[in-house]
């Protein structure tokens, strides 16, 4: 090849040149090293992800190439623009090296070696990472009462035709797709942002069937920044709730859609606080945040706050909603949040608004049984729980209402057309008595996941997972006038059973059994079993 290079050097250093510039094209688009991934879905109207599935992983050290998402739904596998750089540093170089010698042979000036161009803005240092998951789910319902899922949607009530006959569908909505950014570290402090997106937009009423499934509108998701300082770090934008600890460790490991029934599951826009003391046996993590209020006539924010204590020293198998496992710490966790409603008065003529308070308290653990040897996970059992209360927050849990409704204002008269109430807040979080006065609706939620990793290839070949939920409330009954609790439930119990199959590291299959009973006013229960598998692909 030398002796080519000599006779035609000109030719050489232009097929080096384009060499060189696909090199830079590949280094950009293939990761350099593939990164652990992150724990997401779950939308707030239902999804997978923690991380989704989401749980929240640390940023990666500026030293490194890869990126890993810190958001619940994230499994990346990232290249930086350090990966990026240095191929176009390897490929120049060469270049050079090579057609210098052609030069020199030539009696030509040796050729100069370019600096790499920065990934993005201005200066060197930026990194870019890119993450997520192909999902395919194919579901088959005994009833007609949901679309991809059930969360804490009600139940059509049997001897219904939503109620007695069964639903098959396939979907691929809740795939993900997402990107990390981290800018330059700067006098000890680390920029970085996520943006991440499924495709659980909102469908149009008339939109058909087809139309629906097949060409899913984008919904963003997960889009926030955040600054890490030696003092404090700073996260501005719409990810997980701090309340209930979103992303953090705690999910169930199920391919249901979270939130399953009686978890808190929602994602807010918010500005939070979070200071973080890691050290050898613990790890204690202190949070407040300000966040989107539930009716914004409140003229103040919702206000969470939560604590966090990892044990370092015992790590078992945690798996975030479909996530693939890793090793994890055993941890405790407890948050809550209050708020200020101004709920819109109820009346035909509405005067000033009625003012109500809610309150939420959420207690978690992870719990490693049997502990993880290292990265071996094999026969590794670990146990996740949630415990929660809530009274004016039934927002908190994903799509719950329990059926309650606000009440048809009071026409003595008979006027026609009947007055009707316009409220300012979503639905299930008040609603009134026959006095017209405004109550908050209750709700306790109790969930608990069990799973077990095989023997086989390090524990990450093959696992099954059990999840038992419930919620309750006590007073959805109380505040529904009589002739609408038929349609109103205040009990709710949720079982399923899977079995994981991880048949590439980056290839995942799962089989799932899920059945979910509900007890309506009148005595009447409703149950609906779902039968569901789902493979991912994550990138």
């Amino acid at each position: 090849m030398g002796g080519n290079l000599t006779k035609s050097g000109h030719g050489s250093r232009q097929s080096l040149s384009v060499l060189a510039a696909a090199g830079l094209i590949v280094s950009a688009v293939v990761p350099a090293k593939a990164a652990e991934p992150s724990t997401d879905n779950a939308a707030n109207s239902g999804e997978k992800g923690a991380s989704e599935a989401t749980a929240a992983e640390p940023a990666i050290p500026a030293g490194e190439a890869a990126t890993a998402a810190d958001a619940t739904s994230a499994d990346a596998s990232a290249a930086g623009s350090g990966a990026v750089s240095g191929a176009a540093a390897d490929a120049n170089a060469a270049a050079s090296t090579d057609t210098g010698g052609a030069a020199k042979a030539e009696g030509a000036p040796t050729a100069k070696t370019e600096p790499a161009a920065p990934l993005a803005s201005g200066e060197p240092g930026w990194k870019l990472g890119f993450q997520g998951f192909v999902e395919l789910d194919g579901i088959l319902d005994s009833t007609q009462s949901f679309s991809e899922t059930m969360s804490n949607n009600t139940i059509a009530r049997p001897n219904t035709i939503a109620g007695d006959n069964p639903r098959m569908q396939w979907t691929a909505r809740d795939s993900r797709l997402g990107f990390k950014v981290e800018a330059p570290e700067f006098e000890s402090m680390k920029a970085s942002a996520l943006l991440e997106m499924d495709f659980f937009g909102t469908v149009a009423s008339n939109a058909t069937q087809d139309q629906s499934y097949v060409a899913g509108p984008i919904r963003l998701r997960q889009f926030y920044t955040k600054l890490e300082t030696p003092i404090v770090d700073v996260l501005a934008g719409q990810t997980q709730d701090l309340y209930g600890w979103g992303g953090s460790g705690f999910f169930p490991n199920t391919p249901a859609f979270l939130g399953v029934l009686g978890e808190v599951f929602h994602r807010n826009p918010q500005l939070r606080l979070t200071k973080v003391i890691d050290g050898d046996a613990l790890g204690l993590e202190a949070a407040v945040a300000a966040t989107r209020p539930a009716t914004r006539d409140s003229g103040a924010p919702d206000l969470q706050a939560g604590l966090k204590l990892s044990v370092n020293g015992w790590k078992g198998a945690s798996a975030q909603g479909p996530r693939r496992a890793k090793p994890a710490p055993m941890a405790v966790g407890v948050s809550g949040v209050g708020r200020r409603m101004a709920v819109t008065d109820f009346s035909a003529v509405p005067g000033d608004p009625q003012v109500a308070h809610g309150w939420g308290a959420v207690a978690q653990a992870f719990v490693p049984i049997i502990p993880a040897r290292g990265q071996n996970l094999s026969n590794t059992v670990s146990v996740t729980g949630e415990f929660s209360l809530t009274d004016g927050a039934t927002d908190l849990y994903n799509t719950l209402t329990g059926g309650v409704l606000f009440p048809a204002l009071p026409n003595p008269h008979n006027t026609l057309p009947a007055p009707a109430y316009s409220p300012n807040i979503d639905q299930g979080i008040v609603t009134f008595d026959a006095n017209s006065k405004v109550h908050t609706i209750k709700w306790q939620g109790l969930v608990v996941n069990l799973h077990y990793h095989f023997p086989f290839r390090e524990g990450k070949l093959l696992s099954i997972s059990g999840t038992y939920s419930q919620i309750k409330s006590s007073n959805a009954l109380q505040l529904t006038p009589t002739q609408g609790r038929p349609f109103v439930w205040d009990k709710g119990r949720y079982i399923d059973a899977t079995i994981w199959c991880s048949i590439t590291p980056a290839f995942q299959v799962a089989l799932s059994g899920q059945t979910m009973t509900q007890t309506f006013g009148d005595g009447v229960k409703a149950t609906n079993n779902r039968g569901e598998i789902s493979t991912w692909f994550f990138y």
